[in-house]
């Protein structure tokens, strides 16, 4: 029996840009309120994920530029409209 609930790199790529939708938003929140702690606490946790998701990625051998995350994520130095999608 074929297992359906496996990710295909496309599955991934769209998970990825949608995490990378949120921490823009997070982004932006902490740059408009920098003293919120709860908008820090949020960006941490984006920052976190894509780290996980970038170094997991990178140990199987995937492109990370394929996935939009050929960036430095700890300083969140990226621009969201370049976004790269596998085809």
């Amino acid at each position: 029996m074929k297992d359906n609930n496996l990710l295909t790199k496309d599955g991934i790529a769209y998970i990825v840009s949608r995490i990378l939708d949120y921490a823009v938003d997070a982004k932006s929140a902490v740059e408009k309120e920098p003293q919120n702690l709860f908008y820090q606490g949020k960006r941490l946790a984006y920052t976190e994920m894509l780290d996980v998701i970038k170094n997991e990625l990178t140990v199987r051998g995937e492109d990370i530029k394929a996935y939009g995350l050929d960036f430095d994520i700890d300083n969140f130095k990226f621009d969201v409209q370049d976004k790269r999608r596998i085809s």
